[in-house]
C-alpha cells in the first residue's frame, strides 16, 4: 500500500463519490479514516494493510485517501494524532508536580488503552524505519516538549532532586510506562505516575534548591 497511494491516480480520480454518506461531515470521515487505519494496522500489519480495505473499513471512497495522503506513512502518522493518540496539552497550574503527574496518568491511560497498537507499531518501527522516522519527526516532538517544558518550570523552581538532564527525565516517564506494558504481564500499576514523578521530584517537605 505504501505505494499504492502513489498509483492508480487516474482510476482514482474517476471514481464515485464511494460509500460516504450525503451530508456526513468530513471530521466525522477523518475519525472513521483513522480508526480504519489503526485497526487495519493492527490485523494485518503495516505490508497488509491496503487502500481498499481501509475504505471499506471506513465507508469512504479510495479517491478520498489518495487525495489526503501521499503515502501509507503518513496516513498512519495522520490516524496516531486523530483522537486516539491526544496531543498533550500543558496545564500550567503553579504546580509543576501536579502538572507532571497530569501529564503521565495521560500518558499511562492512553498507552492502557492503545497497547495493542503501540505493540503492532513496535513491530513495524524494525520493519520499516520511515515509520520511526515519521514518528520522531511528526507525532513524538510535541508530546515530548510539553513534559520538557513543565520538567524546565520545576528545574527553575528547585523542585527537582538534582539539577538534570530535562530532555532526558522527559523520555524517562513514558519509556518506564510503556515498558509496564511491553514486558510486564500483571495489571497496570495505577501508582506507577506517582511513583515516578515522586522519583523525579524532590520531597515536598525538603528545602527547596535552586541551579
Amino acid at each position: 500500500m505504501r505505494h499504492a497511494l502513489r498509483q492508480d491516480r487516474h482510476a482514482a480520480a474517476e471514481e464515485p463519490a464511494g460509500l460516504r454518506r450525503p451530508g456526513r461531515p468530513r471530521t466525522a470521515d477523518d475519525e472513521a479514516i483513522a480508526g480504519a487505519v489503526l485497526e487495519a494496522l493492527v490485523e494485518r500489519g503495516y505490508d497488509g494493510m491496503t487502500v481498499e480495505d481501509v475504505a471499506r473499513r471506513a465507508g469512504v471512497g479510495r479517491a478520498t485517501l489518495y487525495r489526503r495522503w501521499p503515502t501509507k506513512t503518513a496516513m498512519v502518522i495522520d490516524a496516531l494524532g486523530r483522537g486516539r493518540f491526544p496531543t498533550l496539552e500543558d496545564p500550567d497550574s503553579g504546580d509543576a508536580r501536579a502538572d507532571f503527574l497530569s501529564l503521565l496518568r495521560t500518558v499511562q491511560a492512553t498507552f492502557e488503552r492503545e497497547h495493542h497498537v503501540m505493540r503492532a507499531l513496535q513491530l513495524e518501527v524494525a520493519r520499516h524505519p520511515e515509520i520511526g522516522v515519521a514518528l520522531s519527526r511528526d507525532f513524538i516532538p510535541q508530546r515530548l516538549d510539553v513534559l520538557i517544558s513543565v520538567l524546565r518550570r520545576a528545574a527553575a523552581g528547585g523542585l527537582l532532586r538534582a539539577p538534570s538532564d530535562v530532555e532526558l527525565l522527559a523520555r524517562l516517564g513514558p519509556a518506564l510506562i510503556w515498558q509496564h506494558f511491553a514486558l510486564l504481564t500483571n495489571e497496570p500499576d495505577a501508582e506507577l505516575p506517582g511513583r515516578i514523578t515522586d522519583l523525579i521530584f524532590a520531597d515536598r517537605s525538603a528545602p527547596r534548591r535552586r541551579k
